[in-house]
């Protein structure tokens, strides 16, 4: 599955070339190469406020608004992170009794898991990719964006945008479950990473994309305001003063800091153009219009959130809305996804999740407003892959035990599953799995020398039936360390064996 992040979308168009001069006191230092934190940061930033990001494919100079914000956000990546890199650089990759589970696993058990569940969510996420062993490695280590994965037996992938790749898909590819012999994270491009974890981010907007920001480069005399994160040329002095803007308010940029600032506006823009009445809403850089004040409340909007622009604001508009749009129409149930110009329509809450949808991000136009807009065939429906749908696999609990499972279709008469616990070599303690349905539970169980249990459900009691795994932890208190679902998904007649192998 895939968020809606694209990097041909939500990427910089420039790659991370950037050089850094460290100065203390005024006095050269070094110099460093790249700002892939900040990068990172800044294209999350972009997304999360549903602003345009820059098309410009040369890279910022110093002293232009982007380029500083992206060095201010590089230092706020590695202040919010060092600790994890530090972490990271310290333990060594394979466990030890003094450093705990390592960092191969500990990528893993503990940070893959957590990032597929932040992307199950439809969030992208930064991530640092560690190379280094100790502070003079630091260099070596990277952060990009993670917007989606996929598991394919024992093999597991991450896609990434990478900063220094413009408009590609980047993929980290590893074994799903650690394997001493193969403890690297390997990506598309050849390079190996000792592991990855998901960083500590917090979106903001960049100062220069504030609406009312009024703006203009040092040797033009153009000036423009800022809207939904777009820029709007102010025709003339007249028009400037007609709008009710101060003069002093404006301020100059470097040269060519214009370049980096869309024309188009991002969602949720309420606008109307100064000498014209009609009121727009803009999704995916097109303007649905608003026909009247009762529409504009009930699309959640108030005379307040209306943005006048100068005259031919709307000109910038596209013509049809952007790829990876979500739109519906006020009083109808469809939810269509914009995919090559065409609207593709949504079946159902299954494929909306499936394909890493948000439904926050849906914009709301009025009836009417998808009516130019080519249809094109809906989605195929579709849904996250269970563990059910697999014939097998690893399963990791909240104590970070791993439980292996396999599903053997057929083994049992059709109308039945039958559900197996096994221990592991070494593995003495109690361990329970709790089949539940609606019309009862029951728990098999094996510690010491029972090795093993086994009991069953008939299929219709699938629907609305789970699995809790639990264990023995303190003083023999049986704790719950992991749910199970989706169990009508299970093949007809299947045999699910689970095998505790570490605890």
């Amino acid at each position: 599955m895939r968020v809606s992040f694209d990097p041909k979308l939500d990427g910089f168009a420039f790659d991370n070339s950037f050089t850094n001069k460290v100065q203390i006191a005024g006095i050269p230092i070094t110099e460093t190469l790249g700002r892939c934190g900040g990068m990172a940061f800044a294209a999350l930033d972009y997304w999360h406020h549903m602003v345009r990001i820059p098309v410009e494919p040369a890279l910022p100079g110093d002293g232009i608004p982007l380029a500083e914000y992206i060095y201010d956000r590089l230092i706020t990546s590695i202040v919010n992170n060092w600790p994890m890199f530090f972490h990271f650089m310290r333990t060594p990759d394979h466990p030890t009794w003094l450093n705990g589970i390592g960092v191969a696993r500990a990528t893993r058990e503990e940070q893959y898991p957590k990032l597929k569940t932040l992307l199950e969510q439809g969030l992208p996420q930064p991530i640092g990719l560690v190379q280094s062993r100790d502070v003079g490695g630091f260099a070596r280590d990277h952060q990009v964006v993670a917007y989606g994965y996929e598991e394919d037996g024992d093999s597991s992938r991450v896609f990434i945008w990478d900063n220094r790749y413009p408009g590609a898909e980047g993929v980290l590819e590893f074994t799903s479950v650690y394997d001493p012999g193969n403890r690297f994270v390997h990506q598309d491009n050849g390079q190996e990473w000792r592991g990855f974890f998901v960083e500590n981010y917090s979106p903001q907007l960049p100062w220069y994309l504030a609406n009312g920001k009024l703006l203009s480069d040092q040797g033009d005399a153009r000036i423009y305001v800022i809207y939904a994160g777009a820029k709007f040329w102010i025709t003339s002095p007249d028009e400037f003063d007609r709008l009710g803007l101060r003069w002093s308010e404006v301020l100059e940029l470097k040269d060519g800091s214009l370049n980096y600032i869309s024309t188009i506006p991002g969602d949720r823009a309420v606008l109307r153009e100064i000498d014209d009445a009609p009121v727009s809403v803009t999704y995916g850089g097109k303007g649905f219009h608003i026909p009247d004040p009762d529409t504009l409340f009930r699309l959640g909007f108030t005379w307040n959130d209306v943005r006048v622009v100068p005259a031919g604001g709307f000109s910038a508009l596209d013509k049809a809305p952007r790829d990876l749009a979500l739109l519906k129409e006020e009083t109808a149930a469809a939810v269509y996804v914009v995919e090559h110009g065409e609207l593709r329509h949504v079946p159902d809450p299954e494929t909306f999740a499936a394909r890493g949808f948000r439904w926050d991000r849906i914009g709301v136009v009025p009836d009417g407003g998808l009516a130019d807009i080519p249809v094109g065939p809906p989605l195929p429906p579709s849904h996250p892959t269970a563990w059910s749908e697999r014939p097998g696999g690893h399963l990791v609990t909240r104590d970070l035990d791993r439980v292996d499972y396999q599903v053997e279709a057929g083994a049992r008469p059709d109308d039945e599953v039958e559900f197996v616990i096994r221990l592991g070599d070494g593995i003495t303690w109690r361990k329970e799995i709790v089949l539940q349905a609606d019309d009862g539970e029951w728990t098999i169980a094996a510690h010491d020398d029972v090795r093993s249990d086994a009991n069953g459900l008939y299929r219709y009691q699938l629907a609305n039936g789970g699995l809790r795994l639990r264990k023995a932890k303190a003083f023999g208190v049986m704790t719950d360390v992991l749910e199970l679902g989706d169990l009508a998904r299970l093949p007809v007649g299947a045999r699910v064996t689970f095998t505790w192998v570490r605890d």
